[in-house]
């Protein structure tokens, strides 16, 4: 961020006790925490339980993109009894999700017992009123994507899934840094792969990275397959995209963590 990013302090909090089994976006869940107009950098979240955690089960976490609702992640809850000496479950994940303007980060529990899930977050802005002309302005990019039809292929063709396309240079984008992209399967897994392309504003596609799934089975109490790559240097142009194919016709979510960058002038 530039000198000039002003944050401000964003935290959000619900309280969730419906049982909801589904990794797939339906059932009853809670919203945590919203995306602010340059987007939202979400620090940590904690979990912390009302009462006792009679077995072991899930809280899982999804993002809404005004449309549809995307599985990101689970956190496995162990069975917990409370007294005047024992504290309730308690868990504080580390997250740095650089959450898109108007994007929600929701919550459900796998099992009908009462959490409060807390999201400690920074909104960011920039002061205008004297902004160095070459500033770097961001703003976060969330993509989503999803897919489930068996693709073999290597070379671009066959079904695949766009997970996050830049700012294109017509919308004053010079870019988009893309930080971390998180596979997540929705169903228990065989072994087989996800792979990951670069399609340039021509359609061109290109194989750029293979991620191998292993056998995963997924439980109330076992999290289902999920893979997080940290970028250090994909920056990618104006108006290209990150598209996503599966091997094995099983159902995968990709998430895209990403920023798009523009100067004042």
């Amino acid at each position: 961020m530039a000198e000039e990013t002003q944050y401000t302090g964003n935290t959000g909090m619900v309280t969730i006790s419906t049982a909801n089994a589904e990794l797939d976006g339906t059932g009853t869940m809670g919203s945590v925490i919203t995306g602010a107009s340059n987007g939202t950098l979400v620090k940590t979240l904690t979990i912390k339980a009302q009462g006792d955690i009679t077995a072991i089960g899930m809280v899982r976490l999804f993002i809404y993109d005004g449309t549809n609702t995307r599985a990101i992640g689970e956190i496995e809850i162990p069975a917990t009894t409370k007294s005047s000496r024992d504290a309730t479950f308690e868990k504080t994940i580390g997250l740095d999700l650089n959450l898109k303007s108007g994007y929600v980060l929701k919550a459900s529990t796998n099992l009908g017992q009462t959490y409060n899930v807390i999201a400690f977050g920074l909104d960011w802005a920039y002061y205008g009123s004297s902004v160095r002309t070459d500033t770097t302005q961001y703003t976060a990019a969330t993509g989503i994507g999803t897919i489930s039809t068996a693709n073999s292929n290597l070379d671009g063709t066959g079904t695949l899934g766009t997970v996050l396309t830049a700012g294109t240079s017509g919308g004053g984008f010079k870019g988009c840094k893309v930080e971390a992209v998180t596979i997540k399967a929705l169903v228990s897994t065989s072994p087989g792969m996800v792979r990951l392309f670069i399609q340039d504003t021509s359609s061109n596609k290109k194989l750029f990275k293979e991620v191998p799934v292993p056998y995963v089975n997924k439980s109330a109490s076992a999290e289902s397959f999920c893979c997080v790559i940290n970028f250090e240097n994909l920056n990618l142009a104006p108006g290209y995209s990150l598209l996503a194919s599966t091997q094995v016709a099983e159902s995968f979510v990709v998430t895209a963590e990403a920023m798009n960058w523009n100067y004042v002038a």
